[in-house]
């Protein structure tokens, strides 16, 4: 059996619970958005502005949100690219989380093709 490498981020309950109806309303698997808004953030850049905004003490009750890799490459590069910027995986991954429940990256690239 191969190992499931994962890159997960904390929300708490409603943050969570607000990008899963989004999701399904938009019809993306919420681990296919993770992976999508992980791989975005590997080419765009753009975790240091999101950083500034959407960076959040872990939440108690939180919820987790995971993308599952079927191998290292993309964790590997991920937390490469979190720890330039000073931050665990984790912590980094819940940021675009975040920042995707307010700009709604997919549902327009969706629209927009």
């Amino acid at each position: 059996m191969s190992k499931d490498f994962q890159i997960g981020g904390w929300l708490c309950p409603s943050e969570k619970d607000a990008l899963d109806q989004y999701l399904k309303r938009v019809g993306i698997r919420p681990t296919a958005a993770a992976t999508l808004l992980i791989v975005r953030e590997l080419r765009r850049k753009r975790l240091p502005e999101l950083k500034e905004r959407y960076a959040a003490p872990m939440a108690r009750g939180r919820k987790r949100l995971t993308a599952h890799q079927p191998d290292g490459k993309l964790k590997q590069a991920f937390t490469e690219h979190a720890a330039a910027f000073g931050l665990d995986p984790n912590p980094a991954a819940s940021i675009l989380f975040r920042a995707e429940l307010e700009e709604r990256w997919l549902e327009n690239a969706m629209e927009s093709g």
